[in-house]
Parts: C-alpha cells; structure tokens; sequence
C-alpha cells in the first residue's frame, strides 16, 4: 500500500499532464523518425535515402498486391480482400505524402499552437486546469489508437501464423518462389516489417491530425474563458466613468481582436488538412463496405472474421475521430457567444457593450470543418458515411446473389 502511494505521489509531483510543450508538438516532434519534418528535403542525400527507401520498399509491396489482385478478377471474395488492404495501403501513403509536400505550413500551424498553449499556460491556474484535462483526453486517445493497431496488427500476423505455411499476412504474388521454407519466411519477414509500418504511420499521422483539432477546440474554450471574466468582480458605477475604463477597454478590444485571429488560424488549419480529411472519408467508406463484405465469406472462419472485424473497426475509429472533434470545434465556437451575454458586460459603457454585441453576432455563426465545401465533420457525417458504406456493401450482395 505504502508502494502504491509512493507511485502515486511521484506521479503527481511529475505532473506529466503539464508539460512545457504542446502534446500535439510532442507527437508532431515524432514523425521525424519517418522523415517528416523541416528540411528534411534540404539534408545530405545519403539522410534522404535512409527515410526514402521504406517507402520504396513499400512501393514494391503495393506492386505484389495489384500483381494478386489482376488475377484474381473473376473472384469476388479474393478481390474483395485484395480491395480491403490496397485502399488502407494507397492511404496511408497519401497521407504521408500530403505531410511531406505541406511541411512547411504543417510546422507553422504546430509552432502557433505553441505560441497559444505558453500564453494560456501563464494565464492562471483555471487556464492550466483545462489544459490538463485535455491533455488528458488527448493521452489517452493517443493510447487507444495504438492499442487498436496493435490489435489489427496481431491479427493480420496470427493468421498467418495459423495457416501453417498456406498463407501470407498480406495477399501478394511474388516473381520468385514462395513454397519453400526460405522463400516463405522471406516474404512473411518482409509482410510483418510493412504491417509495422503502415500501422506506425497511420496512428502517427493521424493523431496529429486529430490533436490540431482538438487543440482547436481547447483555443475556442479557452477563448470563452476569458470573455466570461469581463468586468469580474466590477460593480456597476453609480454616475460617470467606469473606474479604469482604458484598461478593460484594452483587454476587450485585445478580445475581439484574438477572436478573429482564431479564426483565420482555424481557417487555415482547416484548408491544410482537406486533402487528408477527404482521403480518409472515401478510403474508410470503402473499406467498411468491403470488410463487412468479407465478413460474409467468412462466416465460418474465426480467424478470418477477427482479421477483417478488426479491419473495420479501425475505419469506424478513424473517421469517428475526425468526425467528434470537428463537431467538438462547431459547438465550442459557439459557446464564446454564451460567455460574452453572461459575463459582467452590464459594468460597462454604450461602446464597448456595441463592440461585444458585434463579436456575439459573428460568435452566433459556428465555425465549421468543412472539407472542399462539401461536407461538414459532424456526428451527421459520421452517420451518412456509415449509411453510404451500407449502401454499397448492399449493392454487392446483391450482385452477387
């Protein structure tokens, strides 16, 4: 007991739950290992290659599975597993690729997420309070995405295990032979190596992008915040001028005025991540679609069935992701509007109650994740990719039948 309490007491001196960094820099900081970061096109050739030829390597993988899949046309159920991980595969490397080439305005929008989590973080404890339960959150996201993975990865490798020598992780054909103990484990080595790192990459990736988002949310709540502190503790002045009327003249118009500044940064943050976002949604509708397909093959097949329900719960996490804290940003960037009619706005004089009631009328419009104007990242969305998904898969049994 007396262990358990010393831990207990370690963990909280330790306060790994406020740290001097930003947790989405934390993990933004770690794509660097896969070549991410800035610069990175600027360095000795020999530095570029080392983070290159992963990605050649998987480019070669991706040529063995296209190399299955054309001859496989005329069956449907092989087809469909070939579809299953070519999409998750071709996604992966979209994402990586839209990081590489958007590098330079990726660092930029991690750097001013800093300059807002310092400001807020000397602010007051309330303001490192609700940091804290955000990052929170975020952890422990971040530790779910990487069970998930680890959960899809054991079963695309146990599979293989199972099948006594019959099977590969992945669907693929290769120019040379595959029957023999070498050349099996050959390929089995090489399929487990780039199970591991798409899964590396994917939880990296989108983590990062989900926690910009949910760092955007925690801007706009702390943002209320502050509008909610307006003329706290102030009484209202019998005649004449409010008691240092300048200084809270200063605070508010330096409100406002951050005000819009969120917005434009969440503007861009939203116009950096459409081409991810967009992949995402269509990748992952597929591929709900195809392993709920799958799964009707494999009625009879334990294993099987846990490979591709695995599969799609991946996609169900990943597109609820985007679509939570999407819909988390619409409702906190309406909730300043909340803040500013209960605040102690009453203390003030005829203008600045002029300049709140213009901020709370653009407040009133939420701020919206929309990708390429089409769709917006709401529960609503969540749902109709999921009835799209139906609908497809829908189609195909009954094509089939």
């Amino acid at each position: 007991m007396q262990s358990i309490r010393r831990r207990i007491d370690r963990f909280k001196q330790q306060d790994l739950f406020v740290s001097r960094v930003v947790f989405v820099k934390e993990n933004f900081a770690k794509l660097k290992v896969l070549g991410v970061y800035r610069g990175a096109r600027d360095g000795p050739f020999f530095h570029r290659m080392v983070y290159y030829v992963p990605d050649i390597f998987f480019v070669l993988q991706i040529a063995t599975i296209v190399w299955d899949l054309a001859g496989v046309l005329d069956d449907i159920g092989l087809f469909g597993d070939d579809m299953c991980i070519l999409t998750g595969l071709v996604m992966m490397l979209v994402k990586k690729w839209h990081c590489i080439v958007s590098i330079e305005r990726l660092d930029e929008c991690i750097e001013q997420f800093q300059l807002y989590f310092e400001r807020y973080m000397n602010s007051g404890e309330q303001f490192v309070d609700r940091i804290r339960r955000q990052k929170l959150q975020e952890v422990v996201l971040l530790y779910f995405a990487n069970a998930l993975a680890v959960i899809l990865g054991g079963t695309l490798i146990l599979h293989a295990l199972l099948s006594n020598g019959e099977s590969f992780i992945l669907r693929a054909r290769y120019p040379f032979n595959t029957a023999t103990p070498l050349g099996y484990g050959f390929v089995f080595l090489c399929q487990a190596f780039l199970v591991s790192y798409v899964l590396f990459n994917v939880v990296y990736f989108d983590s990062v992008g989900s926690l910009m988002l949910s760092q955007l949310s925690l801007l706009f709540q702390l943002h209320r915040m502050e509008f909610e502190a307006i003329g706290e503790g102030l009484l209202l002045p019998p005649v004449g001028p409010l008691h240092g009327d300048d200084a809270i003249r200063l605070q508010i118009h330096k409100l406002i005025e951050s005000h819009q500044q969120l917005l434009q940064f969440g503007d861009r943050v939203k116009r950096l991540y459409e081409p991810n976002i967009m992949a995402q949604f269509v990748c992952s509708m597929v591929i709900i679609c195809l392993t709920a397909f799958e799964l009707m093959f494999f009625k009879g097949d334990l294993m099987q069935m846990f490979r591709f329900g695995a599969y799609m719960v991946t996609g169900f996490f990943q597109i609820f992701v985007w679509s939570f804290f999407g819909n988390r940003v619409t409702a906190t960037s309406t909730s300043i509007h909340e803040a500013i009619s209960t605040s102690n706005w009453i203390v003030l004089n005829d203008r600045l109650k002029k300049d709140l009631r213009f901020t709370m009328m653009r407040a009133q419009k939420p701020f919206v994740i929309d990708v390429y104007w089409l769709f917006p990242l709401t529960y609503e969305t969540f749902i109709a990719i999921l009835s799209r998904s139906y609908s497809m898969f829908t189609l195909l049994r009954t094509m089939i039948e």
